[in-house]
């Protein structure tokens, strides 16, 4: 899973499977919703640092989800990328 569309593909599963739990599917929400909205910690318009802090928030709130995702979840997902049965 070395490609950025397999990650994304991969983050997608996770956070439409059944068996993911609410609060995890709510901390991609709000991370999802941070980059999105224009009001940031750091403007946009200042640049790198701008960016940064969307990019380091970003990452933590990705790292922060996969910890709380069941193995059973990350498991089938994984097959399903690779195309597994």
């Amino acid at each position: 899973m070395s490609n950025f569309s397999q990650k994304l593909r991969y983050y997608f599963l996770i956070l439409f499977d059944r068996q993911t739990p609410l609060y995890v599917k709510s901390i991609l929400a709000v991370g999802l919703l941070y980059i999105l909205v224009p009001v940031d910690i750091i403007s946009d318009a200042i640049p790198l640092f701008g960016w940064l802090d969307d990019l380091a928030i970003a990452s933590f709130i990705v790292a922060l989800a996969l910890k709380l995702v069941p193995k059973e979840v990350m498991d089938r997902v994984k097959k399903k990328i690779s195309g597994v049965k």
